[in-house]
């Protein structure tokens, strides 16, 4: 889209050079960048989910892997830390808005882009679970969603609210971003997906996820905004929440 365009729909203008050219901004990183951030966000999960566990000992929790609210915790922690890296490597690279990551608003075209986008990954992991048949969802299970009302609502909001956001703010509006800068869109959505599938440590979901993450990097890159990216993660994560509370699936 040209900055004419952008006007036409509603949408912010791209910012503008030194140059006062009104080219296209370039994210501030590039894959080097990108790999650096998830480095640092394995690592900086693992030491919070230490020092979580040992806080949770030191209040007399004695199994705290099995733990609700530890999971919920830890869970929390891991993406508020993915959140917090790929905003301070990215303000490394330069100066940075909301807008820089996709939080920009969107012209009606995008819902057609979103259908496209979502028909298409639950085509593709209809035919995956008819052929290989994966193992249900265990994590909202394991947040306790059949053992406390609290626990249901709090992984709710966690499942539908928070994971969607923090998730797409980190593998689309950034490193997605990051990766398309080096390599260009047709490499980048497909291994920031593959990536993203391999994040969640669960190989049944890992074909699945891979594919969801690959059509909404489609989608950002096609809208140049993260929100539909949120309603599709948040409508995907509150389909498969439902079935999982009812019962019904396994």
């Amino acid at each position: 889209m040209d900055a004419q365009s952008d006007a036409q729909l509603g949408l912010p203008g791209i910012d503008l050079g030194p140059d006062g050219t009104g080219g296209r901004r370039r994210f501030p990183v590039g894959a080097g960048r990108g790999f650096v951030a998830i480095v640092a966000a394995a690592v900086g999960t693992l030491l919070a989910s230490m020092l979580i566990a040992i806080a949770f000992l030191a209040a007399g929790v004695d199994k705290v892997g099995d733990n609700h609210v530890f999971l919920l915790v830890a869970t929390l922690a891991q993406d508020l830390i993915f959140v917090g890296v790929a905003y301070a490597i990215t303000v490394e690279g330069g100066d940075v808005s909301p807008a820089v990551f996709g939080f920009r608003r969107f012209g009606r075209s995008a819902w057609g882009t979103m259908a496209l986008a979502f028909g298409a990954y639950w085509l593709l992991s209809l035919v995956y679970g008819a052929v290989f048949a994966p193992p249900c969802d265990k994590l909202p299970d394991d947040l306790g969603i059949h053992d406390s009302a609290i626990l249901a609502v709090l992984a709710g909001v966690f499942v539908v609210g928070i994971a969607p956001l923090a998730e797409e703010f980190f593998f689309r509006g950034f490193l997605f971003q990051s990766l398309r800068q080096s390599w260009g869109v047709w490499i980048a959505a497909p291994v920031s997906g593959l990536i993203f599938g391999a994040a969640h440590f669960d190989p049944s979901k890992l074909v699945p996820l891979a594919i969801l993450g690959t059509a909404l990097a489609y989608v950002f890159h096609r809208t140049r905004s993260l929100w539909p990216c949120i309603l599709l993660h948040a409508l995907n994560n509150t389909i498969a929440f439902i079935v999982l509370l009812s019962g019904t699936s396994c």
